[in-house]
C-alpha cells in the first residue's frame, strides 16, 4: 500500500483492515452457486486459497459444476479430469453443505469468525512475507552483479 501524504493515520488503518479482511476470507462451499472456481478463495490451502490447475480451456466457472446435482456429493471423476493432483486433494477434503448458501468466512479461525488480533497477526505475516521476498531479491541482484 503507497501512503500518500496527507491521509490520516484513521484513514490508513481502516484501508489496512480491509486489505487483512480481503486477505482472509475464504468461501466455505454450501451448494456452489457463488463461488468462481477460478476467481474466488475457496479451497482452504495456500495463499491465494483458488486452484493452482491451469483454467486452460475448461469453460466451467462455477463451484456448481464440480458437484454431483443428485447426491450432493463432489463430482469425483470431473475434478480428477480438470484439476492437477494437489488440487483435488484439497478440493475433495472440502466438506459440502448441499441445500445451503455459499458464504464466506474467515479463513485463519476453525470456526470461520473474525476477530481483530487474527487479522493482526495476517498483517505481520504479510509483512515479513514482503520483507523476506524483498531480501530474496537484493541477495538474487548482489549475487548476479
Amino acid at each position: 500500500m503507497v501512503e500518500k501524504p496527507g491521509i490520516s493515520y484513521s484513514w490508513i488503518t481502516i484501508i489496512r483492515g480491509v486489505q487483512a479482511l480481503k486477505n482472509g476470507l475464504v468461501w466455505r462451499v454450501g451448494d456452489g452457486t457463488r463461488i468462481n472456481i477460478w476467481l474466488d478463495p475457496w479451497i482452504p490451502h495456500g495463499v491465494t486459497r483458488r486452484p493452482i490447475t491451469p483454467r486452460g480451456h475448461t469453460i466451467l466457472n462455477k463451484v456448481f459444476y464440480l458437484i454431483d446435482p443428485i447426491f450432493g456429493e463432489w463430482n469425483v471423476s470431473l475434478i480428477n479430469e480438470i484439476f492437477l493432483e494437489e488440487d483435488v486433494k484439497h478440493i475433495l477434503a472440502i466438506p459440502l453443505i448441499y441445500g445451503m448458501e455459499d458464504s464466506l468466512a474467515w479463513h485463519f479461525d476453525s470456526k470461520g469468525s473474525f476477530s481483530v488480533k487474527s487479522a493482526y497477526h495476517v498483517l505481520l505475516d504479510r509483512k515479513e512475507l514482503a520483507r523476506r521476498r524483498q531480501l530474496d531479491e537484493s541477495s538474487t541482484k548482489s549475487n548476479t552483479s
